[in-house]
């Protein structure tokens, strides 16, 4: 009755396509909206500018930091399954941190009409490429 179901790493491509396909969706959109009245202005005078960045840099860096401790947590586990569980649950929690922090700054990019927070957007889609799943890679494909 307690039989739990394999564990298949390979939803882990899946969540990671479909969280980047997200992020590149609303991308296009934000374009798409502002593309006639936006401009790129930094105004050290109000809150915004120096505020949103900051927030979002927050988040990646708790989605790291997350990371880390789940990577030591790793190394103390015995049992691989509750490994290769951990391993999928720290990927997801930092893939929805950097998500976070991109959503806000495309939010911002829309509201204040500016595409000073979409450089920023555009950094933060450009470092959730760099975290797609290793797991393969040292496996040759399972």
């Amino acid at each position: 009755m307690n039989d739990r179901l394999p564990y298949d790493p390979r939803f882990l491509h899946l969540i990671y396509s479909a969280l980047l396909m997200v992020q590149l969706v609303l991308t296009v959109v934000v374009i798409y909206i502002t593309q006639e009245d936006a401009d790129v202005f930094c105004s050290l005078s109000e809150y915004s500018n120096t505020l949103v960045p900051s927030v979002s840099l927050l988040l990646v860096v708790i989605g790291r930091m997350q990371w880390n401790s789940g990577m030591k947590e790793i190394s103390n586990s015995e049992n691989l399954l509750d490994k290769l569980e951990l391993l999928t649950k720290i990927h997801v929690w930092q893939w929805v941190l950097v998500q976070l922090a991109t959503l806000l700054l495309l939010v911002f990019t829309l509201v204040e009409a500016n595409y000073y927070y979409f450089i920023f957007a555009l950094v933060n889609i450009i470092y959730f490429f760099t975290l797609r799943p290793k797991l393969f890679t040292f496996s040759e494909g399972i």
